[in-house]
Order: structure tokens, then C-alpha cells, then sequence
């Protein structure tokens, strides 16, 4: 279940590291509103749940493939649910009082961003050989 093509996820993942690594300034300076980081981390949440139901559709792929996608999804929903509450304010069971403390560091933050946007890359490359 996709809106338009394969790797929207991996393009909005890409986009949200790229935020994360814009808001601690390491390689370049984007400081916004935290309402944008609250937007974009919840439409990547929506996209990552319906990476997920696509992927436990097509069982066809190969199994690894779908072993990796899937734990690389669920961490990233974990990473982009911590943001949302980082961000919102937003008291989120379980992510908040576990995932939330570590984001006050600005050095995580900046990690979590490069995750995001080396882990969705190699995805994204990987893409046209996998479907």
C-alpha cells in the first residue's frame, strides 16, 4: 500500500535526517519552528506503517529483504516517534520516558539524523534490484 512509488519512505526518512542534521548545525544550519520537525516526523510515521503493511503483503521478495525492511522500518519508527515527542511535547508511553532523555544530547541527535539519511540512501539505491 504506497500513495504513488516504491521509496517514498526512504525519501521522507532522508528528509527528516537531513532536518535533524540542519537543526544541530555540525555540516549546515536549518533551524525551524518545532511544529515543521512535528510534521515531518509524523507524515514519515504515516509512510513507515504503510511500508509496513506493504511489506507484510508481499511476501513474495526475498526474505531477507523483507527481514531487514522490516526491522529497519520499526527503528525508524521508534527514532521518528521519539522526535515527535521531543518536539510536541507530547507524553508518547514507553517512547517518551525511554527515547526522549537521550535526544538532549546534541551529538544523538545529530546520529539519529545520519541514520536516517545513510540507512534510507542505501535503501533507496537498493530499491531497483529488490522489486
Amino acid at each position: 500500500m504506497k500513495f504513488t512509488f516504491a521509496a517514498e519512505d526512504t525519501i521522507i526518512g532522508i528528509i527528516c535526517g537531513l532536518l535533524l542534521i540542519g537543526l544541530t548545525g555540525r555540516f549546515f544550519s536549518l533551524k525551524l519552528s518545532n511544529i515543521v520537525y512535528v510534521l515531518a516526523f509524523i507524515a514519515y510515521i504515516i509512510f513507515l506503517l504503510l511500508d509496513i503493511v506493504n511489506e507484510a503483503k508481499d511476501l513474495t521478495t526475498h526474505f531477507g529483504f523483507i527481514v531487514f525492511s522490516l526491522a529497519h522500518s520499526i527503528v525508524d519508527l521508534g527514532i521518528a516517534a521519539a522526535f515527535v515527542s521531543y518536539f510536541s511535547g507530547w507524553n508518547i508511553p514507553y517512547v517518551t520516558a525511554n527515547f526522549v532523555p537521550y535526544l538532549k544530547n546534541e551529538a544523538l541527535i545529530f546520529y539519529a539524523g545520519m541514520f536516517l539519511v545513510i540507512g534510507n540512501v542505501i535503501w533507496l539505491i537498493l530499491y531497483p534490484f529488490l522489486d
